[in-house]
């Protein structure tokens, strides 16, 4: 029997839904041996408690949850603090879809500095949004880069100009692991948009008897109304999860990657850089129909 690829998951569930389906996904796959999540960004605490609902769903209780950095390591004025900490937002309007916090959340750095030294080598870093509780773990502790397997972002994009969330939210963050010299995968954003739930899936999600999918779909409703424009939830985190374990569906290209954090109307844009050594595999190209089918065998099989 193969052995289980250990991997820490770093999250912001709560402004939208395909957090929460990605990490559903990663703790039902049998591949996978999820040791530990942490939260990042503003109400860190409050997307802890809807990791931990998620949990409960699965029984797995067991596997550690922290809440850690709520403000990016950049300076910011306090127009732009007001905007990453008003009410507005999944996360704020719909919480009663979490169980309330019963106790204060751990330390996501120290939990995941703990985990990499305890595991060393082993770990495999899953990062579904911005890279400041890596950045920081780093910082605490620089000895974690050379212990981690490699790191696996959804974040940037290299195909069209956009200061991609996950980057821009913190590009100084981003910065410092791009330049971690950990092998990095990086699903873009225009590749990982392709993956979307349907109406039709998400009622069969709905339809599913297990606990996991009653929440989810609680969450999808509750979702819905926020994201208009989009035709239905977009698995853009599902990427690094599946590469965790299977190589083949995201077709990639190995590039060097630097983070820009200066530019007035570039920051936080991933730019490849030529004459360089290449940083990450890139994502170029995915097996759209064969992703989605495994993400719907898996979240509720038939």
């Amino acid at each position: 029997m193969q052995e289980k690829q250990k991997i820490w998951i770093d999250t912001d569930p709560g402004d939208d839904i395909d957090d929460l389906l990605a990490l559903a996904f990663a703790l039902l796959r049998s591949e996978l041996d999820v040791l530990g999540i942490t939260t990042v960004t503003a109400f860190a605490d409050k997307r802890a408690a809807l990791v931990r609902t998620l949990l409960r769903t699965l029984n797995k209780q067991h596997i550690p949850v922290g809440a850690g950095m709520q403000l990016p390591m950049r300076e910011i004025d306090s127009s732009e603090y007001n905007r990453m900490t008003d009410n507005g937002g999944y996360v704020m309007n719909h919480g009663a879809a979490a169980d309330p916090l019963t106790e204060p959340a751990e330390s996501a750095i120290e939990l995941l500095v703990q985990s990499v030294h305890a595991n060393p080598g082993e770990i495999g870093l899953v990062t579904l949004g911005p890279l400041t509780n890596i950045a920081a773990a780093m910082r605490y502790d620089p000895s974690i880069a050379k212990k981690l397997k490699w790191i696996a972002v959804m974040g940037g994009e290299v195909v069209v100009y956009r200061r991609e969330h996950n980057i821009s939210w913190d590009d100084h963050a981003a910065d410092i692991v791009f330049r971690s010299g950990v092998p990095m995968f990086v699903g873009t954003w225009s590749v990982t948009r392709r993956i979307v739930v349907t109406e039709e899936l998400c009622v069969r999600i709905r339809e599913h008897g297990s606990e996991w999918c009653r929440f989810l779909s609680e969450c999808i409703r509750l979702w819905w109304p926020y994201k208009l424009q989009k035709p239905g939830p977009v698995l853009f985190d599902i990427a690094p999860i599946v590469w965790s374990f299977n190589r083949s569906l995201y077709k990639t290209t190995p590039m060097a990657l630097h983070v820009e954090t200066k530019g007035e109307y570039t920051r936080g844009v991933t730019v490849p850089v030529a004459d360089a050594p290449a940083n990450a595999e890139v994502t170029i190209d995915v097996d759209e129909a064969a992703v989605l089918n495994m993400f719907m065998e898996t979240l509720c099989p038939r």
